[in-house]
């Protein structure tokens, strides 16, 4: 994790699965994206804007965030309480995933 910084979050449900550790059941990732994850995104299929931040749902998962063990759902808005993630995720403080590339 990139940051010990725990900024708030929507709701108490989003923010268990932020804190959570990667291996542990489902979670919550806030990325910056790569330069390579950008590539990437455009090879398969759903190009990912450069200098966003973008939030992630995984399952469990001890390698890569991308790696072929992980699932991945890109969302914008809290699956609990439906607030925009962009209004409550802002800045490079509250990025908890680096290793991210594909």
């Amino acid at each position: 994790m990139l940051s010990n910084k725990r900024n708030k979050t929507c709701c108490i449900k989003l923010k268990g699965l932020y804190d959570v550790s990667p291996e542990l059941g489902v979670n919550f990732r806030v990325i910056k994206n790569s330069n390579e994850f950008i590539e990437e995104s455009k090879n398969r299929g759903f190009p990912i804007e450069n200098g966003k931040l973008k939030y992630i749902l995984t399952d469990g998962y001890s390698g890569r965030l991308s790696s072929k063990e992980s699932k991945l759902l890109f969302i914008e808005y809290c699956p609990f309480c439906g607030k925009k993630l962009s209004k409550i995720f802002k800045d490079d403080s509250q990025i908890n995933e680096e290793n991210h590339e594909w």
